[in-house]
């Protein structure tokens, strides 16, 4: 399969990696937590009754480093499940001891995923809806940088073990919401290079992954891959995102129940920001075509960040959405107020922007 073919193409260049001399490691920090809340009120403009006023979740973040190593965590909580397919009302969104190495930072533990770019909407891309981004899962990872001047070269290689169905995922969509479905030996990698020029900055990448869905209900166990290459253009405060992710998995038997999003599908994301001092405007549009399955989404997120005080960021987004199985066609158009609030003031240890916290 051409993404498989990708994938290998991909390693060797991870495999060569560590041979490169990483940049310094940051200084040591003394431990440092970190209280906030996520805060949010979904407003669609038709159906009134499914508006929406919510503790989207509480959280408490450590990180600690000292002569090389450390430690990471976010710990979340909410009243209520945050997806039903959660195992309960608290859970571990990242936690993890790491070391530093010549190769690069080596973190065991719930590591985030590494494909692609990050999302930064409040309520979640396509991306992080079909369970690719906001998805840390356990395992390994490692994660490297070094400078070529004013340029940059940075690499990660994630293998995950086994998921433990806590993600953004919406349900319905893939393994993380399937309950009679694990992900096992799951691998991923990316390589990035930065090419700063100063004024303007120029960040081509390219990832990948591939693991096992092993069924417990009698299905067969198949083969899920993705491929996926972006860049990210910078001019002074303004910038442009561009990504396309390309899913391969092996054909379901005939009659055989196989989430909306494991089946081979096409996927686009591209995002615009205009990044001031205390204000962000933000435009995402993603779109993923489920070609097994004859249906496709898209989404358009422009938004607006306010960003006036350290530790206090007030989201308003506007989500159009569009689903389309076979003939059929629904849209679903919303605006979501969101509030996340961090104590002390101060960015919370690996978090950013976001309804992710």
């Amino acid at each position: 399969m051409r993404v498989l073919r990708s994938l290998r193409a991909l390693v060797p260049a991870l495999l060569l990696l560590p041979g490169f001399v990483a940049a310094e490691p940051p200084a040591d920090e003394s431990p440092r937590f970190v209280l906030g809340a996520a805060l949010s009120a979904f407003e669609p403009t038709g159906d009134r009754d499914q508006r929406e006023v919510e503790l989207f979740y509480a959280f408490v973040t450590a990180a600690y480093r000292e002569k090389g190593w450390g430690a990471r965590m976010e710990l979340r909580g909410r009243e209520g499940l945050f997806r039903g397919y959660f195992p309960g009302p608290i859970w571990l969104e990242e936690g993890y001891a790491f070391v530093d190495t010549p190769a690069g930072e080596v973190r065991v533990g719930k590591v985030e995923s590494i494909i692609g770019l990050a999302d930064e909407t409040f309520g979640g891309d396509l991306f992080s809806l079909n369970g690719i981004n906001r998805n840390p899962d356990w395992g390994v990872q490692i994660v490297g940088s070094r400078p070529l001047g004013w340029h940059t070269i940075d690499w990660t290689a994630r293998w995950v073990g086994q998921n433990d169905h806590v993600a953004w995922e919406e349900e319905g969509k893939g393994v993380e919401s399937d309950p009679a479905a694990s992900l096992r030996d799951g691998f991923s990698g990316r390589v990035s290079y930065l090419h700063n020029k100063g004024l303007w900055t120029l960040r081509p990448g390219l990832s990948g992954g591939t693991a096992r869905i092993v069924p417990s209900d009698g299905r067969a166990e198949y083969r899920r891959s993705d491929a996926s290459a972006d860049v990210t253009a910078t001019f002074g405060p303004l910038s442009v995102e561009l990504q396309a992710l390309v899913r391969a998995a092996d054909d379901p038997a005939d009659g055989e129940y196989r989430p909306v999003a494991e089946t081979d599908g096409r996927a686009w994301r591209g995002a615009f920001l205009f990044e001031l001092p205390t204000v962000i405007f933000r435009y995402t549009y993603s779109e993923w075509r489920y070609t097994s399955a004859d249906s496709s989404e898209r989404i358009h997120q422009p938004a607006a960040v306010w960003i006036g005080r350290k530790g206090i960021e007030a989201t308003v987004e506007y989500s159009a959405r569009r689903i389309q199985n076979g003939e059929s066609v629904r849209t679903v158009n919303a605006f979501r107020l969101g509030l996340v609030v961090r104590f002390p003031f101060a960015t919370s240890p690996g978090a950013g922007r976001g309804g992710k916290g």
